[in-house]
């Protein structure tokens, strides 16, 4: 499970308004742990404030971040843009629009030829590792290390270019959601029946009772089968367990197939994304936030395209790109993050703080380097001596900052102690001159009535 600099945040029901939004019409998203892609006129590359960062002019088929790049993907074209901006790139040739899925050094291209043989290629970062032709139909693809599990009629592994069955399938019966994870492969058929493979090998399988289903009818030795097929039926990797989205409810079962815990949300689970420790269920008209503990939260939504990492999500809809995060605190610079670090220690905050730099877009006041102006008032600072700064509780998070440093703690520690849930302007002064901010050097300057 990936570590995290704090406690997992979990009052998270408050905090299901994103960050930011930006209106661009989306075709494809991307996020890691401190930058967000959108792929919509141009590929535009954003920090976790919703500053953009740079804009190239390509418009990808598909991006996504992989062994330390943001990926673009064109018709004839790869490009691995790495932190630095130097961007590594070869020429590829896709002939309909792929299906792409990516783990966290390679990216599989599935290119559907519907008239001939299909292709099937491993992509790094130096260039593509390797191609195999597909004849046969696929529905689901996955990716683990350098193998590609391919899955219709039956289970493939393509590794190296070659092509071996993994698993056949009875007639009439085809998967309906693939995922694999190490040497782990898990599959949801569509009459509900869940298999978990380790090294090619089955460990266990169950069968699952799915409440909306379909007819499907299958002409097999003459003989026609009509079977009942579940039209809600999703399977992911996530947090070491198994995560299963069927009909309205979502499922975490463990690896050798104990239930640990079901919950039902509001609406019929169409997709799934995860990437430890947050996970996304996607349904007709909302996305939730899950953790292993449960659901943090949720967000009203006609979703396009959704991504996920660590404790970050990007979801895109009609409105635009909004930006989620469920880190208890959101720093821009190491200055803020050390502060944050100081002041709570290994506490978790009541609500989610948005600190220093990176709260100064979000709040109700102008910065410049020695001055904050608030309500037409300037308030003027010193370094090391005298210095301003803010609390603003706004849509189930708390934005802190400072002119300097200096006010950025004071307000960080005269929020931990007295956690005001109104605007609040505070003045810091040291008063003993030893150069560090007590709470007994800290005044209040202006507190907004109770609205």
């Amino acid at each position: 499970m990936l570590p995290l600099p704090f406690p997992l945040f979990i009052l998270a029901l408050l905090a299901t308004n994103p960050l930011w939004s930006i209106q661009l019409n989306a075709n494809s998203i991307a996020v890691n742990e401190n930058l967000v892609a959108v792929a919509s006129d141009k590929l535009y590359i954003l920090d976790e404030r919703g500053e953009v960062l740079l804009e190239y002019n390509v418009t990808p088929l598909w991006i996504g971040f992989s062994d330390g790049c943001l990926v673009s993907l064109t018709k004839d074209r790869v490009a691995w843009i790495d932190e630095n901006s130097t961007i590594h790139s070869y020429n590829i040739s896709l002939k309909n629009p792929p299906w792409f899925t990516d783990s966290e050094k390679y990216l599989a291209v599935y290119d559907l030829d519907p008239m001939g043989i299909s292709k099937l290629h491993l992509l790094g970062k130096e260039g593509i590792i390797w191609s195999a032709n597909i004849s046969f139909s696929v529905n689901a693809i996955a990716v683990t290390g350098n193998t590609v599990y391919l899955g219709r009629n039956d289970l493939y592994a393509v590794k190296n270019g070659r092509v071996e069955k993994v698993i056949s399938l009875p007639p009439c019966v085809s998967i309906k959601s693939l995922d694999a994870y190490k040497d782990f492969v898990a599959l949801a058929l569509e009459n509900g029946t869940l298999i978990l493979l380790k090294d090619s090998k089955e460990l266990w399988r169950m069968q699952l009772t799915p409440n909306v289903t379909s007819i499907h009818e299958c002409l097999c030795n003459g003989t026609i089968f009509k079977t009942p097929l579940a039209k809600y039926l999703n399977i992911k990797f996530f947090a070491n367990n198994l995560l299963v989205g069927i009909d309205n409810n979502v499922e975490f079962y463990s690896l050798n197939g104990t239930l640990i815990r079901r919950f039902k949300l509001d609406g019929n689970i169409t997709s799934l994304e995860t990437s430890d420790p947050l996970a996304l269920a996607v349904t007709p008209n909302r996305v939730y936030f899950i953790s292993e503990n449960g659901v943090l939260g949720s967000y009203t939504t006609d979703v396009k395209h959704t991504a996920v990492f660590g404790l970050n999500a990007v979801i895109a809809d009609s409105q635009g790109v909004h930006f989620f995060t469920f880190k208890p605190f959101i720093t821009a610079t190491s200055i803020d993050e050390s502060i944050a670090r100081e002041v709570f220690s290994n506490e978790t905050p009541n609500l989610q703080i948005v600190l220093g730099k990176a709260a100064a877009k979000f709040v109700n006041a102008i910065f410049t380097r020695d001055t904050m102006e608030f309500n037409g008032s300037i308030y003027k600072s010193t370094w090391k001596k005298e210095d301003y700064c803010l609390i603003q509780p706004e849509n189930g998070r708390v934005f802190i900052v400072g002119t300097h440093r200096y006010g950025t703690r004071a307000c960080l520690l005269y929020y931990k102690e007295r956690k005001p849930r109104k605007f609040t302007l505070l003045r810091w002064r040291d008063l003993n001159t030893n150069s560090k901010v007590e709470v007994g050097e800290i005044e209040v300057v202006l507190m907004e009535n109770s609205q």
